[in-house]
């Protein structure tokens, strides 16, 4: 099940682009900041890593159904959580009349989601 290594490679670039240019752009930042409370900080902070948690655990999940004959399972569910990041980070900008370049992770999501997809009916 090796074509399972595609949505793993992916889940792996997107969560380091969440680490380098996340710590620099967002979780630095908020750490500087002194507008919220530190509850409320302390509170996205958490919230941050728990993202990059769960892309290196998708990325995992991926990686054992490339690996495992019984993880096919676990690849179904990564690629629907990758589906409903995208679907929600989607929603989230037109909903607030963001702007997609100031918002792009439902783009992200949506190629992971896709390559879970390709990889699943293979």
């Amino acid at each position: 099940m090796s074509v399972f290594l595609l949505p793993a490679i992916l889940a792996v670039v997107i969560a380091a682009i969440h680490s380098i240019a996340g710590g620099r752009e967002i979780a630095r930042p908020l750490l500087r900041q002194r507008e919220l409370s530190p509850t409320v900080t302390m509170t996205h902070y958490y919230c941050w890593h728990m993202a990059t948690i769960t892309l290196f655990g998708l990325s995992g999940a991926y990686t054992f159904a490339a690996i495992a004959s019984d993880g096919r399972v676990l690849a179904m569910f990564a690629t629907l959580i990758c589906g409903l990041f995208s679907l929600w980070g989607l929603a989230l900008v037109l909903w607030k009349r963001q702007r997609h370049r100031d918002l792009p992770q439902w783009i992200l999501f949506a190629g992971l989601t896709g390559s879970g997809i390709w990889a699943l009916s293979a």
